[in-house]
């Protein structure tokens, strides 16, 4: 059955920040790669926001809550095209880019109809500033939750620690190690890990979670695509299953499974939240793209 995204949960809507990367992402679907030289023609064409933060922002939005995301987009035409996607998904976007004339960081990805199979070309994100007059209070005004993607540390730890004074829930999505991260660690109460997270002496997934427990982070995850989430917490060690779907397209999964594990985490366990928000990220794969899921949301 089909619903109203903003309906989803028949509750008072909950706030949640999402801080980081929004990038403005170009999607082709081919019907194969294209070898060398050659010209292919597309099976279907979009553009919309992306990034870790701003696709997270969506999937919290998309599931009946009021989603806020601080990030440095800018006013370059082309970052247009993302604000306008940003606002059509229910997300309230607080741009903070230091030169919002510059270009935004664009990603081209192409996608393989035949397979699934994908590739990305995209920008340095580190070549992006933010502006340094953020105003924790505000933002953090009525939040519940608090997601932080690893870029822009500086403002990252700030509003972490703010965060964490609020008494706000504060979640990492441990994309990749990022020099700098320690710092921000200190005010981290979930971490939901990728694979490719992998802290300084760290090789296998049980040195990362053992890594996240010496900083004091005792819920830790680490999704590792279509196998078993591994989660600890308390120091009980748990394999989450993920659902088996025929995947259309997987791009964006991992960002929806931290949106979602931010709405389910308000009010159920971690276990349980990890649990939930699989479901949720597994069923976006039956679709292309980042948005086109949502339109097929269950109660």
């Amino acid at each position: 059955m089909q619903l109203d995204r903003h309906h989803v949960t028949g509750q008072p809507m909950t706030a949640g920040l999402f801080f980081g990367l929004t990038t403005v992402d170009i999607f082709n679907v081919v019907p194969r790669h294209p070898p060398a030289n050659q010209k292919i023609k597309a099976e279907h064409q979009a553009v919309c926001a992306g990034g870790p933060a701003a696709n997270a922002a969506v999937a919290f939005s998309a599931l009946g809550n009021d989603a806020r995301l601080v990030s440095g987009l800018g006013s370059h035409p082309m970052a247009g095209i993302a604000d306008a996607d940003l606002r059509r998904q229910g997300v309230t976007l607080f741009d903070y880019a230091r030169d919002p004339d510059e270009l935004p960081i664009l990603s081209s990805i192409i996608i393989d109809a035949s397979n699934g199979d994908r590739c990305v070309v995209y920008a340095n994100p580190y070549s992006k500033w933010l502006r340094p007059d953020i105003s924790h209070g505000e933002l953090l005004q009525g939040c519940r939750v608090a997601l932080f993607d690893g870029f822009y540390l500086e403002q990252a730890v700030a509003i972490a620690r703010a965060a964490r004074e609020r008494s706000v829930i504060t979640v990492l999505d441990g994309g990749s190690w990022k020099d700098g991260l320690d710092e921000l660690l200190a005010f981290i109460d979930f971490a939901v890990c990728s694979e490719d997270f992998l802290p300084p002496g760290s090789t296998s997934v049980d040195q990362v979670l053992a890594f996240l427990t010496d900083r004091g982070i005792s819920s830790g995850a680490v999704s590792r695509g279509g196998k078993p989430i591994i989660s600890a917490a308390a120091g009980n060690r748990t394999d989450i299953p993920v659902p088996c779907i025929d995947a259309v397209d997987t791009l964006g999964a991992g960002d929806i499974l931290h949106g979602a594990f931010c709405h389910y985490i308000i009010d159920h366990p971690f276990t349980e939240s990890l649990q939930l928000a699989a479901r949720v990220a597994s069923q976006s794969c039956r679709y292309r793209g980042t948005r086109e899921w949502i339109n097929y949301l269950q109660p």
